[in-house]
């Protein structure tokens, strides 16, 4: 993304990236992006305008209940809109982050009120969102309060009723079985 004379602007590498990472040819990439730039302008978009748009960069991703959350991800200065530049270094980071790049993200999918943790009343309305998502790939059929609870207590290490983003990447990386599963089947919306 660029600014030319005051105007955003899409650049080659861009429309290469969401081609390579949506399977869309990078000339519908790029007529996609540029009737959004001609219709937005000032390329920001509200929510509607954002679920349009992410359908067409990740076709894969399932918006269902995770719609909110996934919204408040990209809006990252928390103005209510998305605005291209925001839209693209979320989209850059999950297309090509390292591990830890990736688990900060989710993170901030998990952190609903975004107050830099985790609460147990968080983590259990987001399993709730997602849990058809996670119902397709539970072969143990665990209850969604299990799953919540279960990851609570792997990534709460110091039992102060908070998971800090620490926490959270200590508890994925180390393989905890439920914070893993969890990770798992946020990472598996965006792929």
């Amino acid at each position: 993304m660029g600014n030319k004379n005051g105007k955003i602007v899409l650049t080659e590498e861009i429309v290469e990236e969401i081609s390579k990472t949506s399977g869309i040819d990078k000339n519908e990439v790029k007529q996609q992006c540029e009737a959004f730039l001609a219709k937005h302008p000032n390329g920001i978009m509200d929510k509607k305008e954002f679920r349009k748009f992410i359908k067409t960069a990740l076709p894969d991703l399932n918006m269902k209940k995770m719609e909110e959350n996934t919204f408040r991800m990209y809006d990252t200065n928390r103005d209510g809109m998305v605005s291209m530049e925001e839209f693209l270094i979320v989209f850059h980071i999950f297309s090509g982050g390292s591990p830890e790049e990736n688990l900060q993200r989710i993170f901030r999918i998990f952190d609903v009120d975004n107050n830099g943790s985790i609460s147990k009343k968080e983590l259990k309305k987001l399993v709730k969102d997602m849990y058809a998502i996670i119902k397709e790939n539970n072969p143990d059929k665990f209850a969604a309060d299990m799953i919540a609870t279960s990851a609570f207590k792997e990534m709460d290490k110091d039992n102060d009723g908070c998971i800090t983003s620490k926490e959270f990447c200590s508890a994925i990386l180390a393989q905890d079985k439920f914070s893993k599963f969890l990770a798992v089947q946020v990472i598996d919306m965006f792929t």
